[in-house]
């Protein structure tokens, strides 16, 4: 008896090692396969060191740095940029061509337009989580994904959370080159092209993949050789011969001059933001905290929202520094910025007289941006609004930029003062102004 069961345990024993190999070959199967999910929307630093930016585009600031065959998650590609999460949930902008690209899926991200008349944007999938921010009916917020009733979005250069019941996905952001027909009497014709956006790439060969001789500025003008295929080969000022991508330039002929770069969305705006005061200028002053530090906390939040829609952002200060009148105008001119929105808070020499924002302007070509903000301000801003109103203030005066100075609450008055250096404050008036730009730059 004892025989005859060893004889059939060892009969079974090729069975059960045929088991133990199928099992260990699913889990291998199984754990290759979630790594290659999880790799399929990296790509892997191969510069010993990456910049990574605010924005597509080498004129977008730094914002941190990144090393070699470090591993970025990539949420979305734009202009030869990928757009990249940091480990500390931080967004940026990383050039294509110094990381080696593992199947970057980048395409699949979705749009989302916020259904109610106002959605929360919390840190947490969770109604208990902070609140990061109040977004009104119509924005629209770069989707990431969605589970379990909540859609996490970019919000403010970093991920963040809405309740699924309050955002509509609205499918990837479809972006195609248009082509070009080398036999066409427009492409025959072609003397000049425009460069639309800043930090345009002008390529050795007519291909993404072909190194970048230079960058161009938006506004700049290249002479048109030839075409080939969805490439033109130009010549720079200085003779130089480079490839530019016939979608990111607009075309004109001899008799038709080259047309400046038009704006038609926020995406495509340079933007200067200016945080009032600095250093040894602390501005208006109250017990717990001053006008300096306040304007830079808002300035920033607005940068980061403006950033969320691809817009270009300059900020004049980022830092407790002082800045002369003179070099904040002169960032914009040198930017050639499409605004220039300088943020203070006010105070007056009687306390509690006056309260609430009011939108300055100078000249008469910066009233429509004025109006724009302002009626934003007037909709959706906690405190009383006070209108639109002329002002000589040297970088109104100065400025050849469309620009605005925002007074956003007054520093001795007993309502303002409790709300003004708030989170939650702070996150409506930097929403307003978004949406306010974001119409201003609408067709």
């Amino acid at each position: 008896m004892v025989q005859t069961e060893r004889a059939s345990l060892i009969q079974r024993m090729p069975d059960k090692k045929i088991f133990l190999s199928i099992v260990v070959f699913f889990l291998l199967f199984t754990f290759s396969t979630a790594y290659a999910m999880a790799k399929e929307n990296t790509v892997t630093v191969e510069a010993a060191v990456l910049n990574v930016r605010t924005g597509p585009g080498l004129s977008y600031e730094i914002m941190a740095q990144v090393v070699e065959d470090e591993e970025l998650n990539v949420i979305e590609e734009k202009n030869e940029w990928y757009k990249v999460r940091l480990a500390n949930d931080r967004i940026g902008w990383v050039a294509s061509w110094l990381v080696k690209n593992t199947e970057v899926m980048a395409a699949t991200n979705s749009s989302g337009v916020i259904t109610a008349s106002t959605a929360n944007v919390r840190k947490e999938a969770s109604t208990s989580s902070d609140i990061l921010g109040t977004v009104a009916n119509g924005t629209e917020l770069t989707v990431l994904f969605q589970q379990d009733g909540w859609t996490q979005v970019q919000y403010m250069g970093r991920v963040a959370w809405i309740s699924s019941d309050l955002i509509e996905v609205i499918g990837p952001v479809e972006k195609t080159a248009p082509s070009t027909d080398v036999n066409s009497e427009q492409t025959q014709s072609i003397d000049t092209v425009t460069v639309r956006t800043n930090g345009t790439n002008i390529r050795s060969k007519p291909s993404v993949e072909a190194a970048v001789i230079t960058t161009t500025q938006r506004g700049d003008s290249l002479t048109h050789i030839e075409t080939e295929g969805d490439w033109y080969l130009i010549s720079l000022a200085d003779g130089t011969r480079g490839y530019v991508a016939s979608w990111v330039v607009d075309s004109s002929n001899s008799d038709t001059p080259a047309p400046p770069a038009m704006i038609t969305s926020l995406s495509e705006a340079t933007i200067v933001v200016d945080a009032g005061h600095g250093g040894h200028d602390p501005g208006a002053v109250t017990d717990t905290f001053n006008e300096k530090l306040i304007t830079l906390k808002t300035a920033e939040r607005l940068a980061n929202r403006l950033r969320d829609a691809g817009a270009n952002v300059i900020l004049t200060r980022d830092t407790d520094e002082y800045i002369s009148l003179n070099d904040r105008v002169y960032y914009a001119h040198r930017a050639k910025a499409d605004a220039f929105i300088s943020i203070h808070y006010d105070a007056l020499e009687q306390a509690n007289v006056m309260s609430g924002t009011t939108t300055y302007y100078y000249s008469q070509s910066d009233l429509e941006l004025a109006e724009t903000i302002n009626e934003s301000l007037r909709t959706y801003g906690p405190l009383p609004n006070n209108g639109v109103r002329e002002g000589n203030y040297f970088v109104l005066r100065e400025n050849a930029q469309p620009s605005v100075l925002l007074e956003l609450g007054y520093l001795n008055h007993y309502r303002d003062v409790s709300v003004v250096n708030t989170e939650s404050y702070q996150s409506v008036i930097v929403e307003s102004i978004y949406q306010a730009l974001n119409n201003y730059f609408s067709p």
